[in-house]
């Protein structure tokens, strides 16, 4: 995915809030740095204000990792209660460790759905962007052939079905301007011992298995200039 100047210059006019963890700071890397080509200064703070009534990118920590209904809550308040001004952009990103076998993660996308609108509702000038899940990539070599050997399934597999189920509750809740897909921009298809296919992360993208490389950076940081120039 490529992004042009007029997309970047777009976008640095725009007052955006993006709520966030690790993945979120490597998104905004892959930003800085596509600005930085193409000669484009971003305005990109962090906090959980935003002063002087400027343009900017304005994002925070939100919550904390394991505890993905408590980041919707502190979206939600600090949205509600901090004076960001009057954002034209919002979004909240939920991590990958916010995810694992014992995930309902149904009623959690419904809950983060939800939220989104009634925020939509209450703040009608700014525009609130669901984000997918992103996604970790399927471990090879030996430990794994090891795993495939004696029947036991990665849990990897099983993570990324339930960010999946929360992912497809999400598509089919929010339109293209108003979800970043950050899933299906990562994935390739992995299938589970029971045959049911699941995304999973591209190795090309990480070098970790969950955080984006250069090359995630970039393409994940292009269709987050992208969503906000609209």
């Amino acid at each position: 995915m490529s992004v042009t100047k007029a997309e970047i210059e777009a976008a640095s006019k725009r007052r955006v809030v993006f709520a966030h963890q690790s993945v979120g700071e490597n998104i905004l890397d892959g930003v800085r740095g596509l600005a930085k080509q193409q000669g484009v200064t971003l305005n990109i703070v962090e906090g959980r204000s935003a002063n002087g009534g400027g343009p900017g990118i304005f994002h925070f920590k939100v919550g904390e990792n394991g505890d993905p209904s408590g980041k919707i809550n502190d979206y939600v308040k600090t949205l509600g209660g901090t004076p960001f001004g009057q954002a034209d952009v919002a979004l909240v990103k939920l991590c990958y460790v916010d995810f694992n076998g014992q995930s309902d993660a149904t009623a959690l996308a419904k809950s983060y759905a939800s939220s989104i609108k009634k925020l939509q509702e209450t703040y009608p000038a700014t525009r609130f962007v669901a984000v997918t899940a992103p996604l970790t990539a399927i471990p090879a070599g030996p430990k794994a052939w090891v795993k495939k050997m004696i029947g036991r399934q990665s849990s990897d597999l099983t993570d990324n079905a339930k960010r999946k189920e929360f992912n497809d509750h999400l598509r089919r809740e929010f339109d293209n301007k108003h979800l970043l897909d950050i899933a299906k921009l990562e994935a390739e298809t992995a299938v589970t011992d029971d045959g049911q296919p699941v995304e999973a992360m591209r190795q090309a993208l990480t070098d970790d298995g969950g955080h984006l490389n250069d090359e995630g950076q970039r393409l994940i940081g292009a269709a987050f200039i992208k969503i906000v120039a609209q």
